[in-house]
């Protein structure tokens, strides 16, 4: 058999040693499994008492994480990554000198991954409305040698200035929603926190590149509060959508087209397509979808 014209094999990555950090550059990589496998090699969780644990994430950061957070901390503990289409796309998307917010930090998974790419000469600002996470967040950002270049705001980002009511579910405090007086829970899973606006939070970036946006119900009041932001800079955005946690979906749609004419949504590959009113208001489809806002991007 004459094998002269055969295509020549794949050339395949080379592996990782032991022990070795996985790089920025495999991160952005186009192999999803390759990148899970690296960060779940190079897990370790040391506890260290008092319901907390030190664990290795994404094969680069330390984060302090909390054993009682089953819907996060759990899965990170033995993973080592979270959603990792959001995570590499964060990763191809974000480059050095870059300013950005990441909104709903929760124990800063998404924080230390922007504070890495953005570099010493970036800036980023990390919202978190739940206390004790919020200590958290402060220490793993502290631990990693982000803390010059990070802003933590212990507070909800809303449409203005005010008070609410943080609602923390037992062991899902990823999923903590700003609630009025009538809302579930009982009064001790309540915390009063400090409401502002992003554009308050921003106003003393000299420019704003990227958001991530991932409040639990809370997008529509922080997008209202984001216009001076969004007229001035048109930064792009990951934003969390779902018509049945807003209060007028097609309203908030109407005000995000205004601004963005082409709305996409990011997939499990990592990649965007455009989408259509229509398919986000679905009444059939209650799964929450990311929104990729890009000013430059064409209708």
């Amino acid at each position: 058999m004459n094998n002269a014209h055969m295509p020549a094999p794949p050339l395949l990555p080379p592996p990782i040693a032991p022990g070795s950090i996985l790089s920025l550059d495999e991160l952005r990589g186009p192999d999803r499994y390759r990148t899970e496998c690296i960060s779940r090699a190079a897990t370790q969780a040391l506890y260290l008492g008092d319901h907390t644990v030190l664990s290795r994430i994404l094969g680069r950061y330390k984060a302090y994480l909390d054993t009682r957070d089953r819907g996060f901390a759990a899965h990170v503990m033995l993973d080592g990554y979270w959603e990792i289409w959001l995570t590499q796309f964060i990763a191809r998307l974000i480059a050095p000198g870059m300013h950005v917010a990441d909104v709903g930090a929760n124990f800063g998974y998404y924080s230390l991954l922007m504070a890495d790419l953005i570099g010493p000469s970036g800036r980023l600002l990390a919202v978190e409305p739940n206390p004790p996470v919020v200590e958290m967040l402060q220490r793993t950002l502290d631990l990693n040698g982000f803390t010059s270049r990070t802003t933590v705001v212990a507070a909800a980002a809303g449409s203005g200035e005010g008070e609410g009511r943080l609602l923390v579910p037992p062991g899902e405090p990823k999923n903590a929603t700003l609630v009025g007086g009538g809302a579930g829970g009982d009064e001790a899973s309540r915390v009063s926190v400090p409401i502002h606006s992003l554009d308050a939070l921003l106003a003393d970036f000299p420019r704003v590149d990227f958001l991530k946006i991932d409040a639990e119900g809370a997008e529509e009041d922080i997008v209202l509060g984001l216009s001076e932001t969004i007229s001035r800079w048109r930064p792009r955005i990951i934003l969390e959508f779902n018509p049945g946690r807003c209060r007028h979906p097609g309203e908030l749609l109407a005000l995000l087209r205004a601004s963005y004419p082409a709305l996409q949504c990011l997939g499990f590959d990592a990649l965007v397509t455009p989408v259509s009113d229509a398919d986000l208001l679905d009444p059939t489809n209650h799964e929450d979808r990311l929104l990729y806002l890009d000013g430059a991007a064409s209708v």
